[in-house]
């Protein structure tokens, strides 16, 4: 049976080696999430990058149908191409 210095003092080594083991384990947690926190902000960066593209081809999409529906309304308007004087034959 050991003395009650040699119990008090291995269960002080097991309370210290417990502490150890809690802090590296925080440590190691800490720098998990700092890793996927950097992962998310490259994949926002990456988002935002497509979606400024994606607006800009949107937009000139969206430019390019207002023009045709513009004409395509004078058109309407004016009796279309077959109508105007430079499309018919003499």
């Amino acid at each position: 049976m050991a003395t009650f210095t040699e119990e008090f003092t291995k269960m002080r080594q097991d309370f210290d080696e417990a502490q150890e083991n809690r802090h590296q384990l925080f440590e190691e947690t800490r720098q998990q999430v700092q890793q996927m926190a950097h992962g998310v902000q490259e994949q926002l960066a990456g988002f935002r990058q497509e979606l400024g593209q994606m607006r800009e081809e949107i937009t000139e999409e969206a430019n390019r149908i207002r023009t045709e529906l513009k004409d395509f309304s004078t058109d309407l308007k004016t009796g279309g191409q077959i109508f105007r004087k430079e499309s018919m034959p003499r």
